[in-house]
């Protein structure tokens, strides 16, 4: 009795019996990456070795293949980001014109910034964003730790808090600087920490911790509606990025219990200030204090009901002129509703619908999870401010100082929405067409 021959696999056979791995990203002609390298282990430790490896913590592929990958930018992202700029110099224009000797003095300084933001937004978009993150990633993170170091002993006082540092004719906020160093950065160490952060998921606090912490902290010193943006932020980013989300799920539930006691035992809290506990009084009892700490969330109150549907006419509100406090920044979204009425708001709100919708479709069909990330993060940012501008103004949260993004005057604010957005259509350029189907 003869031995049976084994039975040859067809080619299709080995295709259907290969076991599922992860989806590889090709980085240069005949070589594969993985979606989440793993670090390699040398031997050699030193200062050179150290700084080499924060240049190359990205793999990239060679200027010419970036070329031929290259498609075009999501056209949709970038002229939805056009309106709100013009839309946004217009509400600036409406809230500064009757303020000074010069009606066009608020507009010209926040058009010049615009311009500005344009050009960077047009020029990171043309760029690989992988050589952008190893050239930023860390560098970036670092040099913002710095400037608000710096910030807390030789900043330039507004309205009594140490904010901002000045260059010249110019001033700029650090912090803004830091919300994108952020986005940059947990891009980064995220997904080069993959598998450490699998094996142990209580790494990720320390993570948050150390590195979205401390500056958090810096910041709320000065502000502590920043500082606790910066927070949100660095969890959600995080939560984003990481396989096991349980430590999240628990750090969420230990902050419930806090804010719960924060909201009943707030004037006991000694690192507090006055006003501080001031607009959490007004904020908790708005009856009470509707002519001291509550008067600017009554009047954005106002100012909304009183728009109806169709609002007064472009220019044309009144509380803006009777003593709402920062109309064109901080309560900018009552003007809107005042002057624009419900349709102008709606209008506004269906525009950040527009614009957070493409950003989360592009982080979808990225074509790796670095560029994943960096549109999570910008869409984050951009969310929580618009969130966070829109409660305190509809008194659902303590009066705070928060932007609205694209809208509110501001240079390095707009400066920093306008970057993040170069760097998400930068990204879209990676997205093969049949990905966008």
């Amino acid at each position: 009795m003869t031995a049976r021959a084994p039975k040859k696999r067809s080619p299709s056979d080995q295709r259907q019996r290969e076991p599922r791995v992860r989806r590889p990203v090709r980085t240069a002609p005949g070589k594969i990456e993985p979606l989440y390298p793993r670090q390699k282990k040398t031997v050699r430790r030193g200062l050179f070795l150290r700084l080499y490896r924060l240049f190359t913590a990205v793999p990239c592929v060679g200027r010419e293949q970036w070329k031929q990958n290259r498609r075009r930018m999501d056209s949709y992202i970038f002229w939805v980001t056009v309106i709100l700029v013009l839309f946004g110099l217009a509400m600036v224009y409406s809230t500064t014109s009757f303020v000074g000797d010069d009606p066009l003095a608020g507009v010209k300084k926040q058009a010049f910034f615009a311009l500005l933001g344009l050009f960077a937004m047009l020029f990171l978009s043309r760029l690989d964003y992988h050589r952008l993150l190893c050239l930023s990633w860390c560098q970036l993170y670092f040099l913002s730790f710095v400037l608000l170091v710096v910030t807390q002993f030789k900043g330039r006082s507004s309205h009594g808090k140490m904010r901002w540092i000045k260059l010249g004719p110019l001033s700029f906020q650090p912090s803004e600087l830091m919300k994108t160093a952020l986005v940059l950065f947990f891009a980064v160490y995220l997904v080069n920490h993959f598998y450490r952060l699998s094996k142990n998921p209580r790494r990720i606090f320390w993570t948050m911790a150390f590195f979205g912490g401390i500056p958090a902290l810096l910041v709320a010193h000065q502000n502590l509606s920043t500082g606790l943006l910066l927070g949100a932020m660095v969890f959600l980013i995080t939560f984003l990025g990481v396989r096991d989300n349980r430590t999240h799920l628990a750090l969420a539930a230990f902050m419930l219990v806090t804010a719960y006691l924060v909201m009943h035992y707030y004037k006991k809290i000694p690192f507090l200030h006055t006003y501080q506990i001031a607009r959490i009084e007004s904020w908790l009892h708005p009856e009470a204090n509707a002519n001291g700490s509550g008067f600017q969330v009554r009047l954005g109150k106002y100012a909304i009901s009183a728009g109806g549907w169709f609002g007064a006419g472009f220019g044309r509100g009144i509380v803006k002129q009777n003593g709402l406090p920062e109309p064109s920044t901080d309560f900018i979204f009552p003007v809107i509703g005042e002057e624009l009425g419900m349709v102008g708001m709606g209008v506004l709100i269906l525009l950040y619908f527009m614009l957070l919708l493409c950003i989360w479709r592009i982080a979808f069909r990225a074509p790796d999870r670095y560029g994943a990330l960096i549109c999570g993060g910008v869409a984050i940012h951009i969310l929580l401010h618009i969130a966070m501008h829109v409660a305190v103004v509809t008194g659902m949260m303590p009066n705070t100082g928060v932007t609205l993004p694209f809208i509110s005057s501001g240079g390095t604010s707009l400066l920093s929405f306008m970057g993040e957005i170069g760097l998400v259509l930068a990204v879209s350029r990676g997205v093969r067409p049949e990905k966008l189907a």
